[in-house]
């Protein structure tokens, strides 16, 4: 257990978790004093490899406890979706076909909410499924997470990704507790509750993820020695048939940097 405050404090739990996520391996998990949120999603900096074709999830290799406020993982990326239709496993063209879907899903903001839609319909009459399974080795990941006083420093060291495979980390949370996005910039704030948070945006790094019940919520920042134009930031959040995760994605250029995870509640410093 690593705290953040008085009853905020992370986990480090492969088991945690529903859907297809239980079968790879998990970031840290935000707990509050009142449960765990783990959902459908990856947890807090999660190594993910983007190629041509596919995304390619880790597995866990080894855990290192440090002290109380630090630990290490390395991940092996080496996990792949597969899917199932009517319980029958799907050709391998199958998932071809998926990853296509998703690209062009993610390119059309407008288009999201109804897609979201279409395919719940589709998945649920047709029994379509995805779980993780075993494939290619992609390398190792290895991640140092470092929490202090309501901070997560997230420090990457992979190995380099060929072109055109990138690294991305995820800070997940689950969709139905935290359904907020909210947007900084000179201007002020705007927030975007419920079905207005979009399943797949880029956003500014300032734009934060929040639980409006418990006012409990993250954003992410960089060291002053990190250039932003090197870091793309998404924010989305889906809730359907096998989904329930909401969160922040960061992809870098490289594949050694450091990030901070920051979060807030009501009274805090930072809190929105």
């Amino acid at each position: 257990m690593l705290p953040l405050s008085d009853n905020l404090f992370l986990i480090q739990s492969s088991s945690a978790g529903e859907g297809k996520t239980r079968k790879m391996a998990k970031g840290l998990i935000l707990c509050h004093q009142d449960g765990e949120f783990s959902g459908e999603s990856a947890g807090f900096g999660l190594p993910v490899l983007k190629t041509k074709n596919q995304t390619i999830f880790p597995s866990l290799f080894s855990t290192t406890r440090h002290n109380a406020g630090s630990v290490e993982v390395v991940y092996h990326l080496n996990r792949i979706n597969t899917w199932q239709i009517a319980g029958i496993a799907a050709p391998a063209l199958f998932s071809d076909f998926m990853e296509k879907i998703v690209n062009f899903y993610m390119d059309r903001p407008k288009f999201q909410s109804t897609g979201l839609t279409i395919r719940n319909t589709l998945f649920k009459f047709f029994k379509i499924q995805s779980t993780m399974n075993p494939g290619k080795s992609f390398g190792y990941c290895r991640v140092l997470y470092q929490a202090k006083n309501l901070q997560l420093k997230i420090s990457v060291k992979g190995q380099a990704p060929k072109n055109p495979d990138q690294l991305i980390l995820l800070n997940e949370v689950p969709g139905m507790d935290f359904t907020r996005m909210i947007t900084r910039n000179k201007n002020g704030r705007k927030i975007f509750d419920g079905e207005d948070f979009l399943p797949w945006q880029t956003c500014a790094i300032e734009t934060a993820v929040e639980n409006p019940g418990l006012h409990v919520g993250f954003f992410l920042s960089l060291p002053e020695n990190q250039t932003r134009s090197c870091f793309q930031v998404a924010a989305g959040r889906e809730v359907g048939q096998d989904l329930n995760w909401a969160g922040l994605s960061l992809a870098a250029d490289s594949d050694t940097f450091t990030y901070f995870v920051n979060f807030y509640q009501s009274g805090s410093k930072t809190s929105s």
